[in-house]
């Protein structure tokens, strides 16, 4: 994607937690809205319990592959990819109208987003690389665990996984959303965070801040604090009930 992108004003909605169907529920909700000529929107959040979402077509059963994750809260997302263990991390999902120039192609905004992340980290004296730079192949076959797994855009430090992300396009709009995890979780011991690698405790608010502000500089984007509507959350919530809560839809594979 060119240096050149445009004015766009974005809102940001800073780091909240919530159940794990509502984060899923409320994502969907901003698409919906965007859709519908709303605000483009970058929203990061956290997750109030230890949770494991699935990937849209994974299967339920998948679950036991992962024993130790089996006791945590799960939701399953309406994007692809891996399960994701969503404890010590932080999340974010961006939303833009595709017919906005900015968007480019959709590899475009893993690229876009990737880069100011791998930025900030680089400040912190953390060296990253997307994975399609290190010139290492990785087996195809599909783990159960995102962050077991390797697609080009994703951010290795010292061998680990530690950002992926994934799009689900709407009517109009495109959401992404992706996981950067800061420390290793109890439930997946197995995968520590850029935190644990460079030996040092990091703070979400300030990770994401500090994202807002690189995303400014390299894109040209204002980003203005905001929050959802009162229509977009009580949506958020219809969808929460209908969907993300329900067993239908967590089991429907």
């Amino acid at each position: 994607m060119s240096g050149d992108h445009g004015p766009e004003t974005l809102r940001c909605i800073p780091v909240q937690s919530d159940e794990a169907a509502m984060n899923m529920a409320i994502d969907q909700s901003i698409l919906e809205s965007v859709d519908a000529g709303g605000p483009p929107t970058l929203r990061f959040y956290q997750w109030i319990r230890p949770t494991i979402s699935l990937g849209y077509f994974q299967a339920w059963s998948d679950r036991k592959r992962h024993p130790s994750s089996l006791p945590v809260d799960c939701v399953r997302r309406s994007s692809g990819g891996g399960a994701i263990i969503h404890d010590h991390e932080l999340t974010y999902s961006l939303v833009l109208p595709q017919s906005r120039s900015v968007i480019g192609s959709r590899a475009d905004l893993y690229v876009l987003i990737h880069q100011a992340i791998q930025a900030v980290l680089l400040d912190q004296g953390i060296v990253t690389h997307r994975f399609v730079d290190l010139g290492v192949s990785w087996p195809k076959t599909e783990t159960f665990l995102c962050f077991q797994r390797r697609t080009e855009q994703d951010l290795v430090q010292s061998g680990y996984k530690i950002l992926g992300s994934a799009q689900r396009r709407g009517r109009a709009a495109l959401l992404q959303h992706g996981s950067l995890l800061l420390h290793a979780s109890d439930h997946a011991p197995e995968l520590p965070g850029v935190g644990d690698l460079a030996g040092k405790r990091l703070i979400p608010e300030q990770i994401a801040d500090s994202i807002v502000q690189k995303l400014e500089c390299q894109t040209g984007w204002t980003l203005r604090n905001g929050e959802l509507t009162l229509s977009e959350r009580e949506r958020a919530v219809e969808i929460a009930t209908l969907r993300f809560a329900s067993e239908r839809w967590s089991k429907r594979r």
